[in-house]
């Protein structure tokens, strides 16, 4: 009988412990040197909360960063976490924001953005597709090779070709040898492709050689998710693109 009991109690306790909602972490901050941070915050993914990379630059005409923090629409608060931190620690203006391509994990935040009065921006094609998925839209000012200059920090924007999505963009800092890939850029660490309802996965292959020739120099690579290093990133990305291609001739 008290076996029972204790069974009975287990399996109330594992019903329990299903139910509740996983607990996302709160955003990290890791500087990669005096100028560039990594602001990672967290989604559910598949019922796991799994990080999300985008870049604080930190010049001296104030801050730029790259991707919001992984939002919804419903709740902004990894977004304002991020910008609260700027505030607080950097004491310099957000100037604005560019986002890489239209998922959440890039556009969640551009409503908090917008409310703290700053402006986001895309290129035209991750405007239009940020607004059907039901987000606002970023000003869509970026054409799809663009360098500009912030606080004397060159910032180069690039649209290599289709991958995870049609719209999807690198960002340079050629001074700091530094590009984030985003979601078109797989860790070392991950084993598969993740979420590809979106990608051209014939076309992927292709856009990262591009990157590679353009890039190929990089001393970081920042990839959207999981741990960063360097240019093996690329290659780690396209080796995982070929088994994608072998399983599915299988």
């Amino acid at each position: 009988m008290r076996l029972l009991s204790t069974l009975a109690y287990a399996l109330l306790f594992l019903s329990f412990a299903q139910a509740q909602p996983t607990q996302k972490p709160k955003l990290v901050v890791t500087p990669l040197n005096d100028r560039v941070l990594v602001h990672t915050t967290y989604g559910i993914y598949q019922n796991t909360a799994f990080p999300s990379n985008g870049l604080i630059i930190n010049t001296s005409d104030g801050v730029v960063l790259v991707d919001t923090g992984w939002d919804t629409p419903e709740d902004t608060d990894n977004t304002r976490q991020l910008l609260r931190w700027v505030a607080d620690n950097l004491h310099r203006p957000v100037r604005f924001c560019i986002v890489t391509h239209f998922h959440d994990d890039r556009v969640g935040g551009i409503s908090e953005m917008r409310k703290a009065g700053i402006r986001v921006i895309s290129t035209p094609l991750t405007a239009r597709m940020s607004v059907k998925e039901g987000y606002p839209s970023p000003d869509p000012v970026l054409p799809a090779d663009t360098t500009f200059t912030i606080g004397q920090v060159p910032i180069r924007c690039y649209f290599p070709g289709e991958g995870h999505t049609s719209d999807n963009m690198v960002v340079w800092l050629p001074s700091e040898q530094i590009l984030h890939g985003g979601c078109f850029v797989k860790s070392v660490a991950a084993f598969g492709m993740g979420n590809v309802a979106d990608a051209n996965l014939t076309e992927w292959t292709n856009s990262v050689r591009r990157v590679i020739n353009q890039f190929g120099t990089a001393k970081i690579v920042v990839p959207g998710h999981e741990e960063w290093g360097d240019t093996r990133a690329l290659e780690h990305t396209l080796q995982l693109l070929a088994k994608q291609a072998a399983a599915q001739k299988r």
